[in-house]
């Protein structure tokens, strides 16, 4: 192939990457194709994903490498992790079936008996709205940037998911993210900055997602994902 014809091919993809993005970044959650939750249940059962998986060195939020993006999944959303660590950097390399939706946080918010909060479903609403607030200190959620192939993600703050509702984590596993006891359940609240990437063309691509939490406890996230959609 000549390589005139490669970047032919690679600007095409592009394109398509992007008008795949726009379609779903540029129109309101209503607007999302009708097989798919909405982006309040997705970040909601994205929650129960990552807890019910054991925190080995296999986790979803946890292992750098070759990884199973399908792990507890069924269907056609998948989900992706960030990192459940203060600051962390990964890059995770996966299989992706064409036509599949990733759902992923850029950086997102729990607040859960499970992570030693209030049992009160009040508080954890407010918790998780105003993370910090409850306890006397100041924390802010940001989302720097999201990218597919060197082609930023317009729009970032128009993807943030408030807590409509509390929800049942658990019974959690031994070991789990939260360092809970085996068997624990508990009601949580989320809020975040949630995407929901549309399918990708067949071939090798890069997802990068930085976010950061500002305030009091500072902490920084930047993953990559090399994706090969087969």
């Amino acid at each position: 192939m000549s390589v005139n014809r490669k970047k032919q091919v690679v600007l095409l993809l592009l394109v398509v990457v992007i008008a795949g993005l726009l379609s779903i970044f540029g129109t309101a959650a209503a607007d999302l194709p009708d097989t798919l939750p909405p982006p309040e249940e997705l970040a909601i059962e994205w929650w129960k994903w990552a807890t019910d998986q054991p925190a080995h060195q296999f986790h979803p939020l946890i292992k750098s490498g070759r990884l199973d993006c399908g792990m507890g999944r069924e269907g056609d959303v998948w989900f992706l992790g960030g990192s459940f660590g203060p600051t962390d950097k990964a890059t995770r390399v996966c299989d992706v079936p064409a036509d599949t939706y990733l759902f992923f946080p850029i950086v997102n918010i729990i607040c859960s008996p499970l992570a030693n909060d209030p049992e009160d479903p009040d508080f954890l609403l407010e918790c998780a709205v105003n993370p910090g607030d409850g306890y006397g200190f100041d924390l802010e959620m940001y989302p720097v940037s999201a990218s597919v192939d060197g082609v930023e993600i317009p729009n970032l703050y128009d993807s943030y998911v408030e807590p409509g509702e509390t929800f049942w984590l658990g019974p959690v596993p031994d070991p789990n993210i939260f360092g809970a006891e085996e068997g624990a359940e508990a009601l949580a609240a989320t809020t975040g900055y949630y995407l929901l990437l549309p399918p990708l063309p067949e071939g090798k691509h890069t997802l990068n997602f930085v976010g950061e939490i500002a305030g009091d406890y500072p902490s920084h996230y930047d993953i990559t994902y090399i994706l090969f959609v087969e």
